[in-house]
């Protein structure tokens, strides 16, 4: 099923939001009647409605009604624990609130996302939180001009298309730089990475950060010091065999998520190597 365009000549949510100067979910929260906004922002957003002509799609005019109690989670890897955390956390807000939530896992598969995203308007979610590959941006910015309230988590869309979107983000970059600076800090002057998927913004960020950290400290990184796999533990674990190969040897690595850490300390465990005597280990994530 294809979705339903607006006329050409119709004005869309985004073009509400981008006269008032916020997003389209601020827009549509305006339209469902949400409380928490500025009194301001709700009076300029209504005037820009009512100059522009703008209708509200059926969506919108659903969740006014309140007929759905429904809401969309999207993740790329249900077996990761930092996904697990946050649907669990989100799981509980909506519960208390009355909602109940409908939860997929793509894979980081593309087609698996686009498949998720048509399930999700079909289902009439009434908002969608997602982590989304970097792939689908046109699909996820048509849902959220449609009016669904929608949020980005975790991975940033970098696209002109998506610059209006909510999203909710790490510091990749910081957070890598300050890692691997902590290992510089403790004396590693050859310091290896297991590094995420470069087509993901987490994953190319993190890179960064570790370059900079680097290169901010005046170490060279040796080509064979860079791995790069695609977040799973067994990718991890296959990385940090091939990084023990290094000639000179590391002294430290730094890992990229938390399942690429586990997969690195079983590497490490199988090769008898101590931590952090024989090699220090940093990670991205909270492994607690």
């Amino acid at each position: 099923m294809k979705p339903r365009k607006q006329k050409a000549d119709a004005p869309t949510i985004r073009q509400v939001a981008d006269k008032v100067g916020v997003s389209p979910a601020t827009v549509s929260r305006v339209l469902n009647g949400y409380p928490h906004i500025r009194p301001e922002v709700r009076q300029n957003v209504l005037k820009a409605i009512a100059e522009l002509g703008y209708k509200p799609n059926r969506v919108a005019q659903r969740l006014r009604g309140n007929h759905s109690r429904l809401i969309g989670i999207m993740v790329t890897d249900i077996t990761n624990p930092f996904f697990n955390t946050i649907m669990a956390g989100i799981e509980k807000t909506f519960y208390e609130q009355g909602y109940s939530v409908l939860m997929s896992n793509t894979a980081a598969d593309v087609q698996k996302e686009l498949e998720y995203l048509e399930m999700m308007k079909n289902e009439e979610v009434a908002g969608l939180i997602i982590a989304p590959t970097s792939e689908n941006v046109k699909r996820v910015v048509e849902m959220a001009e449609s009016g669904l309230p929608l949020v980005v988590i975790d991975r940033r869309l970098k696209s002109n298309q998506a610059r209006h979107l909510d999203m909710v983000l790490a510091d990749n970059t910081e957070g890598a730089y300050n890692a691997v600076t902590h290992l510089i800090r403790l004396g590693h002057t050859r310091i290896g990475l297991v590094g995420g998927p470069q087509h993901l913004t987490s994953g190319r960020e993190r890179l960064e950060g570790y370059r900079q950290a680097m290169r901010d400290a005046g170490l060279p990184i040796a080509k064979q010091w860079v791995r790069l796999g695609d977040h799973r533990y067994e990718s991890g674990y296959e990385l940090q065999l091939q990084l023990l190969e290094c000639d000179p040897p590391i002294t430290a690595v730094f890992t990229s998520n938390n399942m690429m850490t586990l997969g690195a300390l079983n590497a490490l465990h199988l090769k008898g190597k101590r931590i952090p005597q024989d090699i220090a280990i940093v990670g991205f994530d909270d492994m607690g």
